[in-house]
Protein backbone atom coordinates (compact mmCIF):
# COMPACT_ATOMS: atom_id res chain seq x y z
CA UNK A 1 0.00 0.00 0.00
CA UNK A 2 2.76 2.38 1.25
CA UNK A 3 4.34 1.68 -2.16
CA UNK A 4 1.44 2.38 -4.42
CA UNK A 5 0.93 5.87 -2.67
CA UNK A 6 4.57 6.50 -3.03
CA UNK A 7 4.18 5.46 -6.74
CA UNK A 8 0.67 7.76 -6.88
CA UNK A 9 2.89 10.71 -5.42
CA UNK A 10 5.43 10.86 -7.26
CA UNK A 11 4.07 10.22 -10.60
CA UNK A 12 2.04 13.56 -9.69
CA UNK A 13 5.35 15.39 -8.72
CA UNK A 14 6.92 14.33 -12.15
CA UNK A 15 3.92 15.32 -14.07
CA UNK A 16 3.84 18.80 -11.93
CA UNK A 17 7.34 19.17 -12.86
CA UNK A 18 6.51 18.53 -16.68
CA UNK A 19 4.25 20.72 -17.51
CA UNK A 20 4.40 24.72 -17.88
CA UNK A 21 5.30 27.00 -15.36
CA UNK A 22 4.05 30.54 -15.62
CA UNK A 23 6.19 32.97 -14.07
CA UNK A 24 4.63 35.73 -11.97
CA UNK A 25 4.28 39.10 -14.81
CA UNK A 26 5.36 42.32 -14.14
CA UNK A 27 3.02 45.27 -13.61
CA UNK A 28 2.25 47.32 -16.48
CA UNK A 29 0.22 50.00 -17.23
CA UNK A 30 -2.45 50.00 -20.08
CA UNK A 31 -1.28 50.38 -22.88
CA UNK A 32 1.93 48.88 -22.12
CA UNK A 33 4.00 45.63 -23.08
CA UNK A 34 2.53 42.81 -20.69
CA UNK A 35 4.71 40.29 -20.74
CA UNK A 36 3.70 36.23 -20.14
CA UNK A 37 6.78 34.52 -19.16
CA UNK A 38 6.88 30.34 -18.80
CA UNK A 39 8.86 27.27 -17.45
CA UNK A 40 8.78 25.25 -20.79
CA UNK A 41 6.94 22.18 -20.57
CA UNK A 42 8.78 18.89 -20.72
CA UNK A 43 6.42 16.38 -21.76
CA UNK A 44 5.65 18.06 -25.58
CA UNK A 45 2.22 17.64 -24.70
CA UNK A 46 1.28 21.72 -23.87
CA UNK A 47 2.23 22.48 -28.02
CA UNK A 48 -1.10 24.26 -28.15
CA UNK A 49 -1.22 26.21 -24.99
CA UNK A 50 -4.29 28.66 -24.55
CA UNK A 51 -3.81 31.67 -22.27
CA UNK A 52 -6.72 33.48 -20.51
CA UNK A 53 -6.96 35.92 -18.84
CA UNK A 54 -8.98 35.84 -15.21
CA UNK A 55 -9.94 37.54 -12.18
CA UNK A 56 -11.91 36.24 -9.20
CA UNK A 57 -11.15 34.02 -6.21
CA UNK A 58 -9.63 30.83 -6.09
CA UNK A 59 -12.70 28.75 -6.21
CA UNK A 60 -14.76 30.87 -8.27
CA UNK A 61 -12.50 31.92 -11.36
CA UNK A 62 -13.69 34.03 -14.13
CA UNK A 63 -12.77 34.44 -17.50
CA UNK A 64 -11.93 37.92 -18.69
CA UNK A 65 -10.70 37.72 -22.41
CA UNK A 66 -8.81 34.63 -24.27
CA UNK A 67 -4.76 36.36 -24.90
CA UNK A 68 -3.24 33.70 -27.76
CA UNK A 69 -2.30 29.84 -28.22
CA UNK A 70 1.22 29.44 -28.19
CA UNK A 71 3.74 26.45 -27.96
CA UNK A 72 5.18 26.43 -24.44
CA UNK A 73 7.52 23.55 -25.03
CA UNK A 74 9.86 25.32 -26.89
CA UNK A 75 12.92 26.47 -24.70
CA UNK A 76 13.79 29.00 -27.51
CA UNK A 77 10.11 31.07 -27.21
CA UNK A 78 9.55 31.36 -23.28
CA UNK A 79 7.15 34.21 -23.11
CA UNK A 80 4.43 36.04 -25.51
CA UNK A 81 4.36 39.84 -25.23
CA UNK A 82 0.80 41.51 -25.60
CA UNK A 83 -0.89 45.12 -25.22
CA UNK A 84 -2.13 45.84 -21.83
CA UNK A 85 -5.91 46.58 -21.91
CA UNK A 86 -7.59 48.86 -20.35
CA UNK A 87 -9.47 47.30 -17.56
CA UNK A 88 -11.41 48.44 -14.17
CA UNK A 89 -10.39 48.08 -11.54
CA UNK A 90 -6.57 48.72 -11.63
CA UNK A 91 -5.77 46.28 -8.61
CA UNK A 92 -3.71 43.08 -8.28
CA UNK A 93 -6.54 41.18 -9.19
CA UNK A 94 -5.99 39.52 -12.51
CA UNK A 95 -4.18 36.07 -13.06
CA UNK A 96 -3.16 34.23 -16.31
CA UNK A 97 -4.53 30.93 -16.89
CA UNK A 98 -2.43 27.95 -19.16
CA UNK A 99 -4.72 25.47 -20.49
CA UNK A 100 -4.76 22.85 -23.67
CA UNK A 101 -7.55 20.52 -25.57
CA UNK A 102 -5.90 17.01 -24.86
CA UNK A 103 -6.27 17.68 -20.17
CA UNK A 104 -9.16 20.75 -20.11
CA UNK A 105 -9.29 19.86 -16.22
CA UNK A 106 -4.96 20.86 -16.21
CA UNK A 107 -5.01 24.11 -15.58
CA UNK A 108 -1.77 26.21 -14.61
CA UNK A 109 -1.95 29.47 -13.11
CA UNK A 110 0.27 32.87 -12.61
CA UNK A 111 -0.15 34.39 -9.51
CA UNK A 112 -2.53 37.54 -9.40
CA UNK A 113 -1.16 41.09 -10.82
CA UNK A 114 -1.70 44.24 -11.14
CA UNK A 115 -2.82 46.29 -14.36
CA UNK A 116 -2.42 49.70 -13.63
CA UNK A 117 -3.69 52.46 -15.04
CA UNK A 118 -2.43 54.23 -18.18
CA UNK A 119 -0.47 56.73 -15.82
CA UNK A 120 0.67 53.66 -13.41
CA UNK A 121 -1.66 54.63 -9.87
CA UNK A 122 -3.31 51.50 -8.59
CA UNK A 123 -5.93 50.32 -6.31
CA UNK A 124 -6.05 47.82 -3.44
CA UNK A 125 -7.82 44.68 -4.03
CA UNK A 126 -11.53 45.23 -3.19
CA UNK A 127 -11.18 41.35 -0.88
CA UNK A 128 -8.26 40.92 1.18
CA UNK A 129 -8.95 37.26 2.18
CA UNK A 130 -10.47 34.37 -0.05
CA UNK A 131 -13.69 32.98 1.00
CA UNK A 132 -12.27 29.93 2.90
CA UNK A 133 -10.28 32.65 5.19
CA UNK A 134 -6.33 32.22 3.32
CA UNK A 135 -4.81 35.64 3.54
CA UNK A 136 -4.84 36.40 -0.38
CA UNK A 137 -6.55 39.30 -1.88
CA UNK A 138 -8.61 39.13 -5.29
CA UNK A 139 -11.33 40.80 -6.50
CA UNK A 140 -13.13 40.91 -10.15
CA UNK A 141 -11.98 43.17 -12.78
CA UNK A 142 -13.52 43.50 -16.00
CA UNK A 143 -12.67 45.07 -19.57
CA UNK A 144 -13.38 48.78 -19.71
CA UNK A 145 -14.97 47.48 -23.66
CA UNK A 146 -16.59 44.07 -22.05
CA UNK A 147 -17.44 44.04 -26.45
CA UNK A 148 -13.55 43.59 -26.71
CA UNK A 149 -13.78 40.29 -24.85
CA UNK A 150 -12.61 37.18 -26.76
CA UNK A 151 -14.65 33.64 -25.62
CA UNK A 152 -12.73 30.72 -23.65
CA UNK A 153 -11.55 27.88 -25.27
CA UNK A 154 -14.42 25.49 -26.19
CA UNK A 155 -13.50 22.73 -24.36
CA UNK A 156 -13.29 25.10 -20.61
CA UNK A 157 -16.21 23.87 -18.59
CA UNK A 158 -17.42 25.25 -15.19
CA UNK A 159 -16.28 28.72 -15.73
CA UNK A 160 -18.12 31.92 -17.02
CA UNK A 161 -17.85 33.34 -20.36
CA UNK A 162 -17.13 36.76 -20.38
CA UNK A 163 -17.35 39.75 -17.83
CA UNK A 164 -17.56 39.90 -14.33
CA UNK A 165 -19.60 37.17 -13.34
CA UNK A 166 -19.86 34.73 -10.76
CA UNK A 167 -18.60 31.73 -12.21
CA UNK A 168 -16.38 28.41 -10.77
CA UNK A 169 -13.46 26.46 -12.00
CA UNK A 170 -13.14 22.58 -12.94
CA UNK A 171 -12.86 20.81 -9.53
CA UNK A 172 -10.26 19.20 -10.95
CA UNK A 173 -7.45 22.32 -11.51
CA UNK A 174 -4.55 20.29 -11.77
CA UNK A 175 -1.49 20.00 -9.53
CA UNK A 176 -0.32 23.73 -9.67
CA UNK A 177 -1.06 25.59 -6.68
CA UNK A 178 -4.08 28.29 -7.32
CA UNK A 179 -3.23 31.80 -8.43
CA UNK A 180 -1.81 33.82 -5.59
CA UNK A 181 -1.36 37.55 -5.35
CA UNK A 182 1.83 38.98 -6.14
CA UNK A 183 2.54 42.83 -7.94
CA UNK A 184 3.12 42.68 -11.58
CA UNK A 185 0.77 43.11 -14.79
CA UNK A 186 0.02 42.43 -17.83
CA UNK A 187 -3.60 42.11 -20.35
CA UNK A 188 -5.29 42.62 -23.58
CA UNK A 189 -4.80 44.53 -26.72
CA UNK A 190 -3.97 43.70 -30.26
CA UNK A 191 -0.03 43.76 -30.69
CA UNK A 192 2.00 40.71 -29.61
CA UNK A 193 4.96 39.15 -30.10
CA UNK A 194 7.33 35.88 -29.17
CA UNK A 195 10.52 36.50 -27.13
CA UNK A 196 12.86 34.15 -28.55
CA UNK A 197 14.87 33.38 -25.28
CA UNK A 198 15.09 33.15 -21.63
CA UNK A 199 17.50 35.71 -21.47
CA UNK A 200 15.65 37.90 -23.62
CA UNK A 201 12.29 37.55 -21.47
CA UNK A 202 13.99 37.97 -18.57
CA UNK A 203 14.97 41.41 -19.56
CA UNK A 204 11.50 42.24 -20.44
CA UNK A 205 10.18 41.11 -17.15
CA UNK A 206 12.55 43.57 -15.20
CA UNK A 207 11.63 46.41 -17.29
Amino acid sequence: MFALTSAIVLALVSKALADPAPLTPPTTPVGGDCVISWTPDATGAWKETNIQLMTGDNWNMVPITTIATVDTTSAAATSYTWTCPDVSPNAPIYFYQFSHAAEPANLVWTTRFTIAAADGSTVAAENQTQPDGTNVAWGIGQLADPSEAKPAPAYITGQGTTGPTTASASGAASVSSRPATSAAASTAGSSSRIVTSAAAATAAKST
